[in-house]
């Protein structure tokens, strides 16, 4: 998707897609049919699962959502403890990282490109390695990380 459209219609997994799905329904003539499906269990009404309320996280950490909310390849932005976390799922493994580019914040990583393990900002196309978060682009704007642990179906953050 260019550059321009993105910025009038909103990124294919972004909060304004989110919104016309749940406006206009999956039918939506700007909405793209290659979104992964929603977990079975809440298929039906169209929402993922909520992140388990009865995990005890480890010390530290913070419970930010059901480890089946977030599909392989999948990246969102959760608000947790007043920071903005990105939060992707690389092959069943779970990462976190600040969310906003180090370029020029507020730009939410939550809606930029994953592929292989790397985010690209949507609006600056600056690149992070979310196991490390180390920029590629800069290597001297490094993106903070933040360690992940599953617990059950519960994926929680170090905060």
């Amino acid at each position: 998707m260019g550059l321009l459209s993105t910025l009038i219609i909103g990124r294919q997994n972004g909060f304004r897609a989110r919104i016309r799905r749940r406006v206009f329904g999956a039918a939506s003539a700007v909405t793209q049919t290659d979104d992964p499906p929603p977990p079975p269990a809440e298929a039906a009404l169209g929402l993922s699962p909520e992140a388990p309320k009865n995990v005890t996280p480890p010390e530290g950490y913070e419970v930010v959502l059901h480890r089946e909310a977030l599909m392989p390849g999948g990246i969102t932005e959760i608000i947790i403890a007043g920071r903005a976390i990105a939060v992707a799922n690389i092959g069943g493994t779970f990462r976190a990282s600040a969310s906003s580019c180090t370029h020029a914040a507020p730009c939410p990583l939550g809606e930029g490109e994953l592929e292989d393990g790397i985010v690209t900002c949507w609006v600056h196309g600056w690149q992070y390695e979310l196991a490390t978060g180390e920029c590629l682009t800069s290597p001297d704007a490094p993106l903070t990380t933040h360690d992940v642990q599953i617990v059950g179906d519960a994926v929680c953050v170090r905060i």
